[in-house]
C-alpha cells in the first residue's frame, strides 16, 4: 500500500496554526515562541475579542476547519477565504464535506459564521501584523529540496516533519504536509477517511543574535540531559516500542513519560509511528543522534546555529 503526498501551504494556514497556538493554552510552556507571546498577544487585544478566544474550543469545529481550508477554491489569499467562508451557502458546504466526513456539527450555518467571526477578529487583532519572512520561509518550504527526491512519499514525509512515519494504512489515499510556524515544535495531525493533514513544524527560526544556539540545538542537548530520557533511547534502540510498553520499562507514570518522550520527539530524537490521527509506536533516530557532536562543535566554532538539520 502506498498514498499520494502533498506539500501544501496558504496564508491562511498559519492564520489557523497561530489562533490554535494562542487558544492551547496547556502548550504554552512548550512552543517555541514562550510564555511572553500569548501575554504580549492578549495585551493587543480588545476586552470582546480576548473574551471571545477565552471561550472557545478547540474542538470538532476546529478539525473541520482545516479540512475547510483544503477544499476552498479561494485560500491563496486570507481575505478572499473569509469572504468565501462568509459566503458558503449550507448544501454547498454539505456536498464539499461530505467525501471526508460522515459526522457533521447539528447547526452547519451557526459554526460556519462563528468559524468566519472567529477568524476575522484574529486576522484583524494579530495575524495582519506578523512579520511576512514567516510567511515567505513557510511557502518557500513547499518547494521540494533535491535530496528528498528520490525517496518514497512515506519516507520523505518523516524527513521534513522530523521523524513522523505516516504509516501506509487501509484507506489512506492523500497525505497533506502544511508547514507551520506558530505552533513549533509540535504537530498538528487530522485524519479525514482517505485524506489525513498534518500540519507539521517547519523549524523556522526568526534568530536575531548570532551568539545564541539555536533553539534546535538547545532542545536537542536539552534532551539528552535526563536519565529517563536516555533510558527510552536505549529501551528503542532495536525495534519500535508501543507508549505502555515504554511506561512499563520506566516503571514512572503516564503522565512523566509522555513528558520524557514529547521532549525526546521535539528534539528529533524519535520516530513517531502515525495510524489515522493515533501514534502506535515510537523508534530510535540513529541519524539525528549521530548529529549531537557535528552540530555542537560547528555551534562553538562559528558562533551561530548547525551545520544541516536535514534527515
Amino acid at each position: 500500500m502506498s498514498y499520494q503526498l502533498e506539500i501544501s501551504f496558504r496564508p491562511v494556514n498559519e492564520l489557523i496554526n497561530s489562533l490554535h497556538a494562542y487558544l492551547c493554552k496547556s502548550w504554552y510552556k512548550r512552543i517555541d515562541l514562550g510564555t511572553s507571546w500569548p501575554a504580549e498577544v492578549q495585551a493587543s487585544l480588545s476586552p470582546e475579542v480576548a473574551n471571545r478566544l477565552d471561550n472557545t474550543d478547540i474542538d470538532l469545529e476546529w478539525k473541520l476547519l482545516h479540512l475547510l481550508v483544503y477544499i476552498s477554491p479561494a485560500s491563496n489569499r486570507v481575505d478572499d477565504f473569509l469572504a468565501w467562508l462568509k459566503d458558503l451557502q449550507l448544501g454547498e458546504l454539505y456536498a464539499m464535506l461530505s467525501p471526508y466526513m460522515q459526522t457533521f456539527p447539528e447547526n452547519m450555518t451557526a459554526v460556519s459564521a462563528r468559524l468566519y467571526a472567529l477568524l476575522s477578529d484574529w486576522n484583524e487583532a494579530y495575524f495582519r501584523h506578523i512579520d511576512p519572512d514567516i510567511l515567505s520561509r513557510l511557502q518557500a518550504e513547499t518547494v521540494e529540496k533535491p535530496e528528498l527526491q528520490s525517496l518514497s512519499a512515506y519516507e520523505k514525509a518523516a524527513c521534513l516533519t522530523n521523524g513522523l512515519y505516516f504509516e501506509p494504512v487501509k484507506g489512506l489515499e492523500k497525505l497533506i504536509l502544511v508547514p507551520q510556524y506558530h505552533f513549533q515544535p509540535g504537530n498538528i495531525i487530522y485524519s479525514f477517511g482517505t485524506l489525513t493533514i498534518c500540519q507539521y513544524a517547519a523549524r523556522i527560526e526568526l534568530q536575531t543574535d548570532e551568539d545564541e544556539p539555536t533553539l534546535q540545538l538547545y532542545r536537542l542537548l536539552r534532551s539528552l540531559s535526563e536519565k529517563s530520557r536516555l533510558r527510552i533511547l536505549r529501551f528503542l534502540r532495536d525495534e519500535p516500542k508501543s507508549f505502555i510498553e515504554v511506561v512499563r520499562h520506566l516503571g514512572i507514570s503516564k503522565g512523566i513519560t509522555h513528558d520524557h518522550i514529547s521532549n525526546l520527539r521535539s528534539a528529533g530524537l524519535l520516530n513517531a509511528h502515525v495510524a489515522g490521527e493515533s501514534i502506535s509506536t515510537y523508534s530510535l533516530r540513529l541519524d539525528r543522534i549521530q548529529q549531537v557532536e557535528t552540530e555542537l562543535l560547528f555551534y562553538l566554532n562559528n558562533g551561530s546555529g548547525i551545520s544541516s538539520f536535514e534527515d
